[in-house]
């Protein structure tokens, strides 16, 4: 009995020491695999850290002049107009467009706005002389409302080439006549956004005055449903007979140069 309880004990203690050695081997396993994986998660996001740095690389747009293949000046580059994607000029007229007769009734118009308020509402007025088959007087341009400026229309714009790049489609004139200067003026606050209709329920007021003044011409035309020749017209108008003044396109191109 004695030797059977000396053998259990020792059977015993044999069994917990294989224990203690299998928790200790698995222990061990548990943290190489651990420390292998964190090696292979490091080695792979490197890896992918060194493809992104190449492609960024390749495709960062950079303005450098050694890197570059193409033999223009930089700055010429830097300022010449952007590819166009494919697409065009839509502003010549139709074929069903026609010359505008000279007409002996006259608009005159106060642009209200900063600069480009005032281009875009000139712009409308030459589309909306021609609706209401008017000629056009140079427009006044704003003195108080942005700024505290004395400029005149010649003195920001092109007044000559205003008046010659407009001929075929609306009569432009730098000035009244002396013969309708006293007579009396319509004075108009044209609706915002009114289209073709609108205008041509106007050309009503030719039956009563000679001059129309227009007190403001910022959005007195609508954007849509307009007749295309009328859409072209504005784009002619504001991007080809609004051109600065000489001394201003001069300045502009010192600039350029600096």
């Amino acid at each position: 009995m004695g030797n059977h309880r000396v053998y259990h004990h020792h059977s015993k203690n044999l069994s917990s020491s294989r224990n203690r050695k299998s928790s200790f081997l698995s222990i061990t396993l548990y943290v190489i695999l651990l420390f292998a994986l964190s090696i292979f998660i490091f080695i792979l996001y490197s890896s992918n850290n060194d493809v992104f740095d190449d492609e960024h690389k390749t495709t960062m747009p950079l303005l450098r002049v050694e890197k570059s293949k193409s033999k223009q000046p930089l700055d010429h580059r830097l300022w010449e107009p952007p590819s166009s994607q494919g697409l065009h000029q839509c502003d010549k007229p139709t074929s069903k467009y026609k010359a505008t007769p000279v007409w002996d009734r006259y608009m005159t118009v106060r642009s209200n706005g900063g600069l480009n308020q005032m281009r875009t509402g000139i712009a409308d007025m030459v589309a909306v002389a021609r609706i209401m088959n008017a000629t056009l007087v140079i427009p006044q341009l704003d003195k108080s409302s942005f700024w505290q400026d004395s400029s005149t229309f010649s003195n920001v714009f092109d007044e000559l080439h205003f008046i010659e790049s407009l001929q075929e489609d609306v009569r432009v004139v730098k000035e009244l006549p002396k013969e309708v200067e006293s007579l009396p003026r319509a004075r108009k606050h044209f609706t915002l956004w009114s289209g073709v209709s609108y205008y041509e329920e106007m050309t009503q007021l030719w039956k009563e005055y000679q001059v129309i003044h227009v007190a403001k011409s910022d959005s007195r035309l609508a954007n849509n449903d307009l007749p295309i020749d009328i859409q072209r017209l504005r784009c002619r108008a504001l991007y080809h007979a609004l051109r600065f003044s000489p001394s201003i396109e001069i300045l502009g191109k010192l600039h350029n140069r600096r």
